[in-house]
C-alpha cells in the first residue's frame, strides 16, 4: 500500500522543456498537493531547503537563455525564504562564483566553486536577514585529491566529516565516491556502469544516492558505516529507455526522490519527479507517488516537518536615513529605505515599497516613522528620524559625545552616545549615521573616535577616547571543559597573540542601524 504523504514542503525545479531560461525553482505543499508557488525569477536550479525549513538554497544562472549545465563557473549561490520573493522576501545572493548547494545539520550552507575540473568548497554561515555572517574554504579537491581528474558536484554530510562528489578518470575513478577530509581517503560511494552523478546525502549521513541514467538511482553507505555496502540498486529506470537522474532524499530521511525521462539530455527534455517511501534499515522503496506529470522537472527535494509552516523571517528595517536631518524651508531631501521579511512597509502611515526613496518637502520641523510588517508574521519593526526646519540658518552643534562607559576591560564593549543639533550630514569616523543614536564599539586597544557634523558654520568635530585595560584575569573563561593561561609561562607572549586574533574575530564593532 502507497504510505500517506509526509507534511512539508515539496520543491523543485519546473520549466518548458528545451528551454532552460524558463526554469524556476517551484515549491508545493504536501500532503494536499496545493498551494504550487513560484519562490525565484529563473534560471534556477539545485535547490537545496536548510534543517529548519526556512531557506532554500540554489544556483542562479549568470547569463539567460539557457547556460551550459556543465559549465559551473556560469552559476552563482542565493537563498530565498521558503515563503517564496517578493513582498519583501528577496532572492539574496550569497556568492558570484558557486553551484551544487547542500547544508550540514548545524545549519551551515556549503556550495562548490569551480577549480577547472575539481571543486573549492565553500562553508558559509547565515544569520536570519539570509547575510553572510561567516566564509571559509571547506576543502580544495585539487590539493587533497588531485589524482582524480575531476571532483566535483560534491554534497557534505550533515556533521561536516565526508563529503560525496562526482568523480571522473580511468574507469576505476568513475562514478561517485564518499571523501573524508581527516584524514584525506576515498571509498566508492556508487556508479552506473562506468559513471554516475548528483550525490545526495541522507541527513543521518549514513549513505548517499547517485543519479545512475539506465542503471537507476543507487546508493552506498558512508565511510564509517561497518560492513558498507556499494553501488547498489534503489530505484530502477521505468523501462530500458527511461533514465533516472535528479535524486534527493527528504529532511527526515524517510522519503527519497527522482525524476525519470526518455530523452537522451536529462538536463533539457521532459522528466517527471517521483517519490518513495524509504526503509533505511532494508534500504528499499515502496510505491512510486506521482508528483509532477508534465514539463522539465528536475532536482527535487523534500522538507518535512511539524504540523504547520517553518516560521517566516522576520520583519525588519534595514536602513531608514534622509539626505539631509536639517533643511530650509521649501527645501527639498531624499528618504532612503530598505526592509526584510516585509509585505506591507508604511512611510507615515502611506503604503510605500519595500526598499525605495522619495523626495519630501518639509514645511516645519517633523519627525518621520518607517514600519515593516508582514502578513504572515506577528512582528514587525519600527523606525522613525527626524527632520529639522529652521528659516534662517543656525550653527551645527555637538551637544553631547560620550562613552559610557569610556574605561573597559580587553574584549568587553562600551556604547558611544551622542546629541546633535542642526546637522545635516552626521559621519562616525566616515560611516554615515543619524543625529540621535548609539553605536557600540569593542576595540582592543585604546582608541580615539571622532565625530563630524556638517551643517551651517561646519563642519565641527567632536571625539572621545575609550580607554582599553589589560584583562584583570589571567584566565580565559571555561568554554568547554578547559581553561587556558596566558600569563606567566614560556608561552605566554605566543598564547597572547592567539588571544588577541580570537578577539578580533569576536570583537569586531557592531554598528547599530539608525
Amino acid at each position: 500500500a502507497r504510505a500517506a504523504l509526509p507534511q512539508g514542503y515539496f520543491v523543485w525545479t519546473r520549466g518548458t522543456p528545451d528551454d532552460p531560461a524558463s526554469r524556476k525553482i517551484h515549491r508545493l505543499t504536501l500532503p494536499g498537493r496545493d498551494e504550487e508557488i513560484v519562490l525565484t525569477s529563473g534560471e534556477d536550479v539545485e535547490p537545496q531547503i536548510s534543517p529548519d525549513g526556512k531557506w532554500v538554497a540554489y544556483a542562479k544562472a549568470k547569463y539567460g537563455g539557457g547556460s551550459d549545465y556543465h559549465d559551473f563557473k556560469l552559476w552563482r549561490v542565493y537563498v530565498v525564504s521558503i515563503h517564496g520573493a517578493g513582498g519583501g522576501r528577496r532572492e539574496i545572493k550569497i556568492d558570484d562564483d558557486g553551484a551544487w548547494p547542500s547544508w550540514s545539520q548545524s545549519g551551515a550552507l556549503f556550495y562548490n566553486q569551480a577549480d577547472g575540473t575539481h571543486s573549492k568548497i565553500i562553508r558559509v554561515e547565515i544569520d536570519d536577514r539570509g547575510r553572510v555572517t561567516g566564509k571559509k574554504t571547506f576543502a580544495v579537491t585539487r590539493d587533497l585529491f588531485g589524482g582524480f581528474a575531476e571532483v566535483n558536484e560534491a554534497a557534505v554530510a550533515p556533521d561536516e566529516s565526508w563529503f560525496a562528489g562526482r568523480t571522473r578518470g580511468n574507469g576505476t575513478q568513475n562514478g561517485v565516491s564518499a571523501f573524508t577530509l581527516n584524514p584525506p581517503a576515498r571509498l566508492l560511494l556508487a556508479r552506473a556502469g562506468d559513471v554516475g552523478c548528483m550525490p545526495r546525502v541522507a541527513p543521518n549521513g549514513a549513505f548517499g544516492l547517485i543519479a545512475g541514467a539506465t542503471e537507476g538511482i543507487r546508493w552506498g553507505h558512508a565511510p564509517q558505516v561497518p560492513n558498507r555496502k556499494e553501488d547498489q540498486l534503489l530505484i530502477a529506470a521505468r523501462s530500458p529507455n527511461h533514465k533516472a537522474y535528479h535524486p534527493g532524499i527528504s529532511t527526515d530521511g524517510n522519503w527519497v526522490l527522482a525524476a525519470q525521462g526518455t530523452d537522451p539530455d536529462h538536463n533539457s527534455g521532459r522528466y517527471d519527479i517521483s517519490l518513495y517511501a524509504l526503509d533505511p534499515v532494508a534500504m528499499t522503496v515502496g510505491d512510486e507517488q506521482a508528483l509532477t506529470t508534465s514539463d522539465f522537472n528536475g532536482w527535487p527535494h523534500l522538507w518535512v516537518g511539524p504540523p504547520g509552516p517553518p516560521p517566516p523571517p522576520h520583519p525588519e528595517v534595514g536602513d531608514f536615513y534622509a539626505s539631509s536631518y536639517t533643511v530650509a524651508p521649501g527645501e527639498s531631501i531624499v528618504l532612503t529605505w530598505n526592509t526584510f521579511g516585509a509585505d506591507q512597509v508604511l512611510l507615515n502611515g502611506a503604503q510605500v515599497a519595500a526598499e525605495g526613496t522619495q523626495e519630501i518637502k518639509p514645511a516645519s520641523t517633523m519627525t518621520l516613522s518607517l514600519t515593516a510588517s508582514s502578513s504572515i508574521a506577528a512582528t514587525g519593526d519600527t523606525r522613525t528620524l527626524e527632520v529639522t526646519v529652521n528659516p534662517t540658518p543656525v550653527p551645527v552643534m555637538v551637544e553631547h559625545f560620550a562613552a559610557q562607559p569610556d574605561h573597559i576591560e580587553r574584549g568587553h564593549s562600551t556604547t558611544l552616545d551622542w546629541r546633535v543639533r542642526n546637522a545635516t550630514t552626521l559621519d562616525l569616523d566616515g560611516v554615515r549615521i543619524g543625529p540621535v543614536d548609539g553605536h557600540e564599539v569593542s576595540p582592543l586597544e585604546t582608541t580615539t573616535y571622532t565625530l563630524t557634523a556638517q551643517g551651517s558654520g561646519g563642519p565641527i568635530q567632536a571625539r572621545v577616547t575609550v580607554v582599553v585595560e589589560a584583562q584583570r584575569s589571567g584566565l580565559l573563561p571555561d568554554r568547554g571543559g578547559f581553561r587556558c593561561n596566558f600569563g606567566g609561562g614560556n608561552g605566554g607572549a605566543g598564547f597572547a597573540t592567539l588571544v588577541l586574533l580570537v578577539a578580533a574575530a569576536l570583537g569586531r564593532p557592531r554598528r547599530r542601524a539608525v
